[in-house]
Order: C-alpha cells, then structure tokens, then sequence
C-alpha cells in the first residue's frame, strides 16, 4: 500500500514540517512527472504501523500529516489508516488525481482531513486534458471531483503544473474559472528532468515573467492564485 515515506518536508503544506506518505499504483500517469519507481501497485511497501510508530514519537515537533502518492484514495484500507493518522492528532492534508470522487466525498463527509490538493492537469473539457493524462484521463470524473472540492468545508486547493503545450494561458483561465470563491490555485513549475517521458524531457519550461503571465491570467477569475517554483 505505502511505497514511500518521507520522515521531514517542509516544501508540502505551507509553514508546516510535515511527513510525507506516498502511496503505490497511479490513476493517472503523468508523461511530465515523475515516480515510476511506485507506479504500479505491486512492489516492496512500508508497513504503516512504523509510520504510525513514527508519528507518535515525534510528538511536538510534527506539525501534520500529508497522504500522496500515486493515488491514497485507490486503497481500501485507506479508510481504516486515516482512522489511526485521526488519533496522533495532527492535521491531514490529502492529495488526489481527481479519478475517485465518490471515495473522496465519503472521506469527507468522514471528516478524515484537514485540506485536500486535487491536482488538475488541464480543463476536463480541453483537448489538451487527454494529452496531458495520456489519453487515460476521465475528464467527467474530474469535473465532479473540482465540484466536490469546491463545496467542501476546509482547505482545498487546485494545483496545476505549468507544462508548456499543455498549459497555456487560456487552458489557465479555463482552470480558474472553475476554481470555487474559496479554493486556491497553484500554478507550479515543470521540471523537464523529473519527466517519464523522454519528449517532455526537451521541453523548456515557462520563465519566471512567462509564469507571472500565467498567474495574471488565473487571476482574472481566481483571486487565491499562487506561483510555485518560478
């Protein structure tokens, strides 16, 4: 289930020293991203009791929790884990590929996190959206998944990697016109060398003023808009 743990990182929830938790088997492979290495389900996985153990002995000094991967919402004992990650006591952030929101809306009706980052490779109703999912990309699943998170009652957010050819400035608009009055939106740098595919590898990414561009557009219609890595 847990391919990957990350003890300390302070670059995933703003001012917080978070742990990471990355879990095994995509929805959605990225041809831009990275980590093949928990790509599919099967493989050498973490026991979550020494997560928990972990968590526990940190005490103080943990700020909160984030549940990644791959796709946490693609695992049935996910349920039961979030449970155990509830009684540390420590504020959950849990990230999404948009593919399962029937899972995410349960979990939130739960009240099993704190915020939610759905990542949003390009608008569901853009052409460029099955590009960038590798043609394997439900963009109604999508769609249903931003409405969800939108209506939802405590942090979210929309994160967007800037991908040129993907992401341009009216793909960004068409994104931020989505984004709820109270949902933020990240637009975060591409990093060509992180790439699985080796065409996307040649790309060069947005510059820091082509980036700002970027964000000018998004904030048009999304007024919580952030750069990311530029």
């Amino acid at each position: 289930m847990i391919g990957r743990f990350v003890k300390t990182t302070l670059a995933d929830w703003k001012g917080r020293d978070c742990c990471r938790i990355e879990f095994r088997g995509y929805d959605v492979r990225y041809p831009y991203l990275g980590g093949s290495d928990i790509y599919d389900r099967e493989g050498p996985c973490i026991d979550p009791d020494e997560i928990l153990s972990y968590i526990r002995e940190r005490g103080q000094t943990l700020d909160s929790i984030v549940l990644g991967g791959g796709e946490p919402l693609a695992h049935e004992g996910l349920y039961g884990f979030l449970k155990e990650l509830r009684r540390t006591k420590r504020p959950i952030m849990l990230e999404t590929q948009g593919m399962r929101p029937d899972v995410l809306d349960d979990l939130a009706g739960a009240m099993m996190f704190d915020m939610v980052r759905l990542y949003v490779p390009a608008y569901p109703g853009s052409p460029n959206f099955q590009k960038a999912t590798g043609g394997f990309g439900d963009p109604a699943l999508m769609k249903r998944s931003m409405e969800i998170v939108n209506g939802l009652d405590v942090d979210r957010e929309f994160f967007v990697y800037a991908v040129p050819g993907i992401v341009d400035g009216p793909e960004i608009e068409n994104i931020a016109r989505s984004v709820g009055e109270k949902t933020y939106l990240t637009i975060s740098q591409f990093d060509p060398r992180l790439a699985t595919d080796p065409e996307y590898r040649k790309i060069r990414p947005y510059s820091k003023t082509e980036g700002s561009a970027l964000s000018a557009s998004a904030k048009r219609y999304a007024k919580r808009t952030a750069l990311k890595g530029f």
